[in-house]
């Protein structure tokens, strides 16, 4: 696969545009003169192979399906459980929060209340 570089993104197959070049030297596209040093090329993934008649079959295509079924709620359990857990430490980690509030409160009013009794002694 080969891109040319005039800004529009045209893709063209690798042949079909250098024998069109090859004829004519200008983009197919937009007519502009065009050479085949202007060509970038892509790199594409591989195409996976054909199924073969034999994995075409009724039968193999319902194993297929229902292998894909079950990865599928094998993978949706994993994220539930994952879920509780996560919400579980959160809760936890919420309750600790709290009680910490609630330790630095109760500090700070008994600070409060000994400065207070210092105050009244000292007048």
């Amino acid at each position: 696969m080969l891109m040319t570089d005039n800004g529009l993104g045209s893709v063209f197959d690798r042949k079909l545009i250098e024998a069109y070049l090859a004829e004519h030297g200008t983009d197919p596209i937009s007519g502009d003169a065009l050479s085949i040093d202007n060509l970038i090329s892509i790199k594409t993934s591989k195409t996976p192979a054909p199924r073969t008649p034999a994995q075409s079959s009724i039968p193999n295509l319902l194993q297929s399906f229902q292998n894909e079924w079950d990865a599928l709620v094998l993978e949706t359990l994993t994220l539930r459980q994952e879920l509780l857990k996560t919400r579980q430490d959160l809760s936890t980690a919420l309750y600790y929060h709290d009680a910490a509030v609630r330790v630095v409160a109760k500090l700070t009013k008994e600070r409060d209340d000994a400065i207070q009794e210092l105050e009244k002694l000292n007048q």
